[in-house]
């Protein structure tokens, strides 16, 4: 087991080193120094000042790359500026630093070849995959594709190992690569087709992360597999089978998620699978429909007690939203106050997080259904109030929906 150093040590290390470099009177064996230089700070960056030390390893791998031509140090330099250019995108200049990256790791693709070390070259194909899929320059299909590419010569070339760590993480690559392509893509069939590779993929990588040796992995690919399985039920592909399927995997990733754990994965997975039995209530018949739609709210209501505070009024309205729209539907079953009551709590409090502004549509719309409970409730002048408010802003958006509430009005007010 690796022993980690702690920072005094590690910049005792780099002390060390430099007055060794001083001394060293051999080019190839100063450069060979040079790069162990750099490997402490990288590992120094990880604990303290990571733009700093980063840049002190570049600088280092700069000076090995001046003092020899050897393949051993040509091989490590671009290799490992690859691996440093990356790590400082994700501090400043993200494009740039991606692009540099990448430029180095091809550099590095003429000494780690497929017939020496296969797996090495394995290795360095995923890095420029990964390189590939954070690049955000307005290219990103493109650019996920060339991800892909990447990571299909890793994956060919450990196929072979299906139980083994990098192959899981390949798999899980690959799947999130086509689970990215369906999101951007506007053609309805090529995302099918995206989700099921990224299926595909993510079934791969669940073999490997099982949850009693990788739970965090373990909880991550069945979240994976969740969304892949739901958003082909959305686009209309065996609906209710996926919608099943997609609960299941949550489910499983409930396993770990755990509210006191993962507050924030809790949250969202429990509003996912609420968001999955409501579009499910919507194909079943009774009683069955009520039976989903009182999951949904099980699920949307823990969803919404997860996200409460000043920072999370995003998701917290978000979930009432959905659980108030479960109520109208649920009232609209039993014609009980109490649900009319419980739709009127909680769009008031997704209203918490809308803005007329920022998020006009929900904004308006939040209005309308808390006009509809109100009236519902036999309270017209509540109900008046809320209809108007939201007649007011859908004139700002939608001039035919902002009519058409004009109309409910002037139809309550002549009663």
């Amino acid at each position: 087991m690796e022993i980690k150093k702690s920072i005094p040590e590690l910049e005792e290390s780099i002390r060390v080193l430099r007055e060794e470099i001083d001394k060293e009177e051999s080019k190839e064996e100063k450069a060979k120094l040079f790069i162990e230089l750099g490997n402490n700070y990288l590992l120094l960056s990880e604990r303290d000042d990571p733009r700093n030390n980063l840049t002190n390893a570049l600088i280092a791998f700069d000076e090995a790359e001046k003092l020899s031509e050897s393949e051993f140090v040509e091989d490590n330099v671009e290799y490992m500026k690859g691996f440093l250019f990356f790590k400082l995108a994700f501090i400043e200049d993200r494009n740039y630093n991606l692009t540099k990256s990448i430029e180095h790791y091809k550099n590095a693709l003429r000494f780690r070849t497929k017939e020496k070390n296969p797996y090495k070259y394995a290795s360095l194909r995923y890095n420029l995959g990964n390189a590939y899929l954070s690049l955000r320059d307005g290219n990103e299909k493109e650019n996920i594709l060339r991800a892909i590419d990447e990571f299909n010569e890793a994956y060919e070339i450990r196929k072979e190992q299906k139980n083994s760590l990098e192959f899981g993480v390949i798999s899980n690559a690959l799947g999130l690569s086509y689970l990215m392509l369906s999101e951007i893509t506007n053609d309805p069939k090529e995302a099918v087709s995206y989700l099921i590779n990224a299926l595909s993929y993510f079934s791969d990588a669940g073999e490997v992360f099982v949850k009693d040796k990788y739970p965090i992995d373990y909880a991550m690919i069945h979240n994976n597999l969740g969304v892949c399985f739901t958003r082909l039920a959305f686009l209309g592909k065996d609906k209710e089978k996926n919608f099943k399927e997609g609960i299941k995997h949550y489910k499983k990733s409930l396993e770990v998620y755990t509210e006191n754990d993962f507050p924030d994965d809790y949250g969202t997975t429990m509003y996912n699978i609420g968001l999955a039995y409501h579009n499910l209530s919507k194909i079943a018949p009774m009683p069955l429909k009520a039976e989903h739609l009182k999951n949904a709210e099980e699920h949307l209501k823990a969803s919404a007690n997860t996200f409460t505070g000043a920072d999370r009024t995003d998701f917290y309205s978000r979930a009432n939203y959905n659980l108030g729209v479960v109520y109208k539907e649920l009232a609209e079953i039993y014609k009980k106050n109490e649900f009319f009551e419980k739709e009127l709590e909680t769009f008031k409090n997704a209203l918490e997080g809308f803005d007329e502004e920022k998020t006009p549509f929900a904004y308006a719309t939040a209005h309308f259904y808390i006009a509809q409970a109100f009236y519902a409730l036999g309270k017209k002048e509540k109900a008046l109030s809320h209809y108007k408010e939201a007649e007011r802003v859908a004139e700002k958006f939608d001039k035919k929906l902002a009519s058409d509430l004009e109309n409910i009005i002037r139809q309550i007010e002549a009663l």
